[in-house]
């Protein structure tokens, strides 16, 4: 939802303006981009320059109308950018060919890795300039940082890649430049992937050390998701919307598609709080603050999960979508399953493939109608 020219819209605004209003207690806007090689999907804020600080200003003054936190999600997509896009070849710790895309990405060199680095502990600055309430590190989802956890895509031999400790170094070394710039009691948030759901990526007893490595050095909470761009739907687990995805498809591409379909769907499988045990056994591991992300959709399930102590918080994403007062819907009906989200995939591929609008696209398979 963001311009051409790199500003944020009347309808971005609206968007976040309808989420304050619905009872929402925190706001993470995915994905600010630090650098215009790291844009990994179009029309997605990049926060590279000054610049952008008095239009972040109109959208945190927005949110802070309604006594709504919102917190800057800070990301560069590494492998994951599409070259028509950034108009060069990606940039990864290592050059593994994505095997969703075919594409090869270039291998990043040492001082791009600290170029980097600075650009994230700028762009934390700015966003403190701008009214933020803190900043999360997107490290999840087959991101740059996640590219470095995983062994599958970091196979560096320097100090950079090779054991995991060395992995983590980007990611450390990330937080502590921000760090410096932004100040001990402006809060630094992560979203780390529980793990990676393919051969040789971030496993869950990587997971764990990584995040009591992370609440050893002071980062102040931790959002559990997982999966990939390369594995499909399980990030966003629920139904594969294949009329949108053949129609971007070649007539090749698209028989390897329905070839590897069931495969796809079982990945895809749906359940309830999908990454709840992975994030219970994290949050057994740490003293700090631990989100739920992923497949939350019963709000007796969520309560459960904050009493049980499996996690702090609750957060969710395809629900808010579609309907930006769920949280005012569940305290006007307390006894009731206020969702209607039906997992049906179709907002995922249409904003991250068909670089539509952020919104929700569920039709009914009967008539085709918008719902």
């Amino acid at each position: 939802m963001v311009s051409e020219d790199n500003r944020l819209t009347d309808q971005y605004l609206k968007v976040h303006r309808r989420l304050s209003k619905g009872g929402v207690g925190l706001i993470i806007p995915g994905n600010f981009f630090v650098s215009k090689l790291g844009v990994a999907v179009a029309r997605n804020l990049v926060i590279d320059n000054d610049k952008v600080i008095d239009d972040l200003k109109e959208l945190t003054d927005i949110v802070h109308e309604n006594d709504t936190l919102i917190v800057a999600q800070l990301n560069h997509g590494g492998r994951q950018c599409d070259p028509a896009v950034i108009g060069q070849a990606p940039l990864s710790p290592s050059s593994v060919k994505d095997g969703l895309t075919g594409i090869r990405p270039r291998k990043i060199k040492i001082e791009e890795i600290e170029e980097i680095i600075k650009a994230f502990a700028e762009a934390a600055l700015r966003t403190k300039q701008a009214g933020f309430d803190g900043v999360q590190l997107n490290a999840a989802h087959g991101y740059l940082i996640n590219q470095f956890l995983s062994a599958r895509t970091n196979r560096r031999k320097d100090d950079w890649g090779g054991s995991l400790e060395n992995r983590m170094r980007f990611l450390l070394e990330i937080y502590q430049a921000m760090r410096n710039l932004v100040g001990k009691d402006f809060p630094i948030l992560v979203k780390i992937n529980s793990q990676d759901n393919i051969k040789n990526g971030v496993t869950l007893s990587e997971s764990i050390a990584l995040s009591k490595k992370l609440d050893e050095i002071g980062i102040d909470a931790i959002e559990i998701s997982g999966g990939i761009k390369e594995t499909g739907f399980t990030t966003t687990k629920g139904d594969i919307p294949e009329d949108l995805l053949l129609n971007n498809l070649n007539m090749l591409n698209g028989f390897l598609f329905k070839f590897v379909k069931g495969k796809l769907e079982k990945a895809a499988q749906f359940q309830e709080g999908y990454h709840l045990a992975q994030t219970t056994a994290i949050k057994k591991s740490v003293n700090v603050p631990i989100i739920l992300v992923g497949g939350l959709r019963k709000r007796v399930m969520m309560e459960n999960v904050i009493e049980q102590g499996n996690a702090d918080l609750v957060s969710m994403s395809r629900p808010f979508i579609r309907q930006p007062n769920l949280v005012n819907q569940f305290l006007k009906h307390p006894d009731s399953e206020c969702i209607t989200c039906v997992n049906c995939n179709r907002c995922t591929v249409e904003i991250t493939i068909n670089n539509k609008p952020l919104r929700c696209y569920y039709s009914s398979k009967k008539n085709g109608q918008k719902s």
